[in-house]
């Protein structure tokens, strides 16, 4: 740490980098390490060069709110957001958020470390199992989350918001933790998501690829560029990549596309935005001629469908040249910079066309432009273009907002029924300072003309409309579709203007050789389209976490691969993101937060805590992780699962199993707490009544119930003190196998109950016998009786169970537990536990077999079988 960044450090001591953190087990430090981006003591931002600006600090874990859980990462991936953070550009980060500090890093592999209340009562997510990080996050609360959460203040973690992935711990919304498959490599799980999900969503969803289609890549030997090769291929599309070496190429090639080469001497200085000027303008297009050629000469002749751009500036212009009539550029970021020219291709189409092709509804915003020709702007009062556009809208439905350049035409408007409004340029103009420009200025060569631009000719013409359009959920009166003219240089504005995320600029008259410019931002950050009669240029940003959750399905299923990526250590993060800044790279890059370079090759949960000191027993239903209680001591803490769906129930199977694992404890000499708890919804059920309605006499019904009473007796006996987690609903015999325990805590959503009285089930596993002695005999009759849900609170109450609490303070309560058994005398212990046995014992012994042979009876008489048939009829 550098002396100067040491004021945002305290004094407690973080986790040490790559040491162990077993959720549930260790405790969650106070700080952490970061590498974050800071403000210096005045409070300005520190930008600049990746390996200048990143510092590497400390700072207090994140808390973690009711639908959010919190992970130990593991590896983090690379991005070019970190870069994007670092250098300030387009805009600071601080720009977005309040803090001093920024923590980048969008995407990680984490095991959960933590899971808030509304999590834990989901169920989905269980702390201690790895998970994938999905980098999106917005508000889950709003109306227009359930069109698409991208809709709902989406942000990028890490980007657009302050607390990112480059940490030890990372907090993340319910969506975005996301299943990791035993496919990948910690390292490649780390890294794919951000860079597959981009291009997945671009290729699928926005550009909407079909099969056959020529597809072309820019990048295509980077990290989103293969991937983006490998799903047009898997869609079943001719594709082409770009790339800048032979190497490339051939890795390219590799991968099933051809390859164009743009460092070619035939290709020099070709790769620059559309001049501005006429006579220039024409050079620029003849000089562009024989890279098309070259590339129409791999895809057997043919202009493209599909382009794939991140790049931005230099090469933007040259792939709108290399569409064909109906073709689409998506874009998902813009490397080289954010002003982005291109020139218009020939084609008319109707407005209702292009309305329909953007999906215009009723009471959605349209802005349209009025007073101009095909080629430039015009004096006449009308405009007939514009009109039909207004009055087309009008019909549909819309709220219409016209902009002339004069007030004549403003005036000549106002004949136009249910226009919402116009907007005179020309009354702009006379307020101070107001400028309307030929064309946007150059961001990435003059960016004070272009701060200018904003407060000049943005600002108040975007007020200016908006107080027109602006409606309760549109409070900004974003138009939802702008309509352009082919005889302005405007789209600059009206990409700023259109609505995010669902908003549209069309054009409907023939463009050819016009020159156009816009913001790269605006666009792709936004999802925003522009339509052309015959092309689309259309804005990608991140994924949802839908489809982030189908890209981790088909790379589980095998039909997506994921490179490995490069594997940094953490001390090295800055400078791997300058290598990404400088293009040194190839492929993906990780670095290691918790990990250490033995868990490069890890692929699951287990092989990470085998790493770190645990084993592991296995049964088809039940399965134990044997901990140390801490790291490097010899004392051990086992965790047995019940895992048998859809309920646990207890069979031959599953009490076989348990005795297993009993047995192989039991040898454990250093085990000092045992843990039981049930996979799922469900804690255990009770009794498989499926195989009790299958026994063929009375002697296999014993046989079942004996062994169940064995294990139970077992559970008591054991050396090691037993804590039941009784993370779900606990019926008969589960609640026999919790009370079999030495101690149980219990979700405050969930409840026992015992129903054997309502399916002809006597209790025979510990019920009727130590019901009387736990909650009295009045409330033992209550419960076996009456076969009603007792509640967790009131099991607490009563002394059935130590503890409710709600389901994220589950594993804390119990691990609280575990800790303070594990630190007494274990000796001692043992003959405590003994003594506490006795009466449950003395009742149990006395009684287990009448219990027992009054099940078999039940069980096999007309009442019970009738019962039990109604209850597997209403499961099917």
């Amino acid at each position: 740490m550098r002396a100067q960044d040491a004021w945002y450090s305290g004094d407690d001591s973080p986790l040490p980098l790559g040491a162990p953190f077993r959720p549930g087990l260790d405790a969650l430090p106070a700080r952490q390490h970061v590498w974050a981006v800071l403000k210096d003591a005045q409070g300005r931002p520190v930008h600049g060069e990746p390996r200048e600006a990143l510092r590497a600090v400390t700072q207090p874990l994140p808390t973690i709110g009711p639908n959010e859980a919190l992970g130990y990462v593991l590896y983090a991936g690379l991005t070019y957001n970190t870069v994007f953070a670092a250098r300030g550009v387009p805009i600071s980060v601080f720009d977005m958020h309040d803090r001093d500090l920024h923590v980048p890093g969008s995407g990680a592999v984490v095991l959960v470390a933590a899971v808030g209340a509304e999590v834990a009562r989901e169920g989905r997510l269980k702390v201690g199992e790895l998970r994938v990080l999905y980098p999106g996050v917005s508000d889950l609360l709003s109306p227009r989350a359930g069109e698409d959460p991208m809709h709902a203040d989406f942000k990028i973690q890490g980007y657009e918001t302050p607390d990112g992935s480059f940490a030890q711990f990372v907090r993340g919304q319910a969506p975005q933790w996301l299943a990791h498959s035993d496919r990948l490599t910690l390292p490649e799980a780390s890294s794919y998501m951000l860079d597959l999900e981009t291009v997945y969503k671009a290729l699928y969803d926005v550009a909407g690829v079909r099969p056959g289609e020529r597809v072309f890549v820019e990048g295509a030997a980077g990290g989103t560029g293969l991937y983006a090769i490998a799903c047009a291929v898997l869609r079943g599309a001719r594709v082409t990549g770009l790339v800048s070496t032979e190497a490339k190429a051939r890795l390219v090639t590799e991968r099933g596309a051809a390859a164009v080469n743009r460092i070619k001497a035939v290709f020099a200085d070709i790769f620059t935005p559309v001049p501005a000027d006429a006579a220039a303008r024409e050079r620029w297009i003849e000089a562009g001629r024989a890279f098309t050629e070259r590339v129409r000469a791999v895809s057997d002749g043919a202009p493209m469908d599909v382009i794939v751009s991140s790049v931005g500036r230099d090469l933007f212009p040259r792939m709108i040249d290399l569409l064909g009539h109906g073709g689409r550029l998506v874009f998902y970021g813009a490397t080289s910079g954010y002003t982005l020219t291109f020139l218009g291709k020939r084609g008319t189409a109707p407005v209702a066309e292009m309305y329909a092709r953007v999906g215009l509804r009723p009471h959605q915003g349209v802005l349209v432009y009025h007073g101009l020709t095909p080629t430039g702007p015009g004096d006449a009062s009308g405009d007939p273009c514009a009109e039909d556009a207004i009055e087309t809208a009008l019909a549909m439905g819309a709220r219409v907002v016209a902009a002339t350049r004069t007030d004549a035409q403003a005036a000549h408007l106002k004949r136009i029924r249910g226009l919402a409004g116009a907007v005179s340029l020309e009354t702009l103009g006379r307020a101070r300072g107001f400028v309307w420009p030929d064309a946007m200025p150059d961001y990435d060569t003059d960016p004070e003309a272009y701060r200018r631009y904003q407060d000049a000719t943005l600002k108040p013409f975007g007020q200016a409309v908006g107080r027109l359009l602006a409606t309760a959920d549109n409070p900004r009166g974003y138009p939802d579709v702008v309509v352009e003219r082919a005889g302005q240089d405007t789209l600059g504005t009206s990409t700023f203007l259109a609505r995010p995320f669902t908003g549209a600029v069309v054009f409907v008259e023939p463009s050819e050789g016009r020159r156009f410019s816009f913001y790269a931002p605006n666009v792709w950050m936004h999802g925003k389209r522009v339509l052309f009669p015959t092309f689309a240029i259309l804005g990608s940003h991140l994924s949802n976490a839908h489809q982030a959750q189908e890209c981790a399905r088909l790379v589980d299923a095998g039909a997506l691969a994921v490179r490995s990526p490069e594997v940094h250590a953490w001390d090295d993060l800055a400078e791997a993101n300058q290598a990404l800044h400088e293009n040194r790279h190839s492929g993906t890059l990780t670095v290691r937060v918790g990990a250490t370079a033995s868990l490069d090759t890890a692929r699951t949960a287990r092989q990470v805590y085998e790493a770190w000191g645990s084993r592991f027993l296995d049964g088809k239903t039940v399965r134990a992780r044997i901990d140390p209680v801490r790291r490097g001591a010899p004392e051990l803490v086992a965790l047995v699962t019940l895992d048998s769906p859809p309920a646990n129930a207890l069979g031959t199977e599953v009490l076989g199993d348990l005795e297993r694992v009993l047995d192989a404890l039991e040898s454990e000499r250093h085990l000092r707490a045992i843990v039981l708890a049930g996979a799922g919804s469900m804690f255990v059920a009770g009794a498989d009544i499926r195989q009790l309605r299958a026994a063929a006499d009375a002697e296999e019904v014993t046989a079942l119930a004996a062994r169940a009473q064995r294990l139970f007796t077992r559970i008591g006996r054991m050396k090691a003190p037993v804590i039941s987690a009784v993370d779900g609903y606990a019926l008969g015999g589960g609640n026999e196998l919790q009370m079999a325990c030495d101690l149980a805590v219990m979700v405050d959503d969930a409840f026992i109950r015992h129903v054997g009285l309502e399916h002809g089930s006597v209790p025979a596993g510990g019920a009727t016998q130590w019901l009387p002695i736990m909650v009295g005999e009045r409330r033992a009759r209550e419960i076996v009786m009456l076969c009603e849900e007792i509640p967790a609170a009131q099991a607490a109450e009563w002394g059935l169970v130590n503890r409710a609490v709600p389901a994220a303070e589950l594993d804390g309560n119990v691990d609280e537990l575990a800790d303070k058994l594990a630190a007494k005398l274990p000796q001692t212990t043992r003959y405590a536990k003994q003594q506490l046995n006795f009466w449950r014992d003395l009742s149990w012994h006395e009684t287990v077999n009448h219990a027992r042979d009054w099940l078999a009876l039940s069980m096999l008489g007309e009442e019970a079988q009738g019962a039990v048939r109604s209850f597997v009829e209403k499961q099917q």
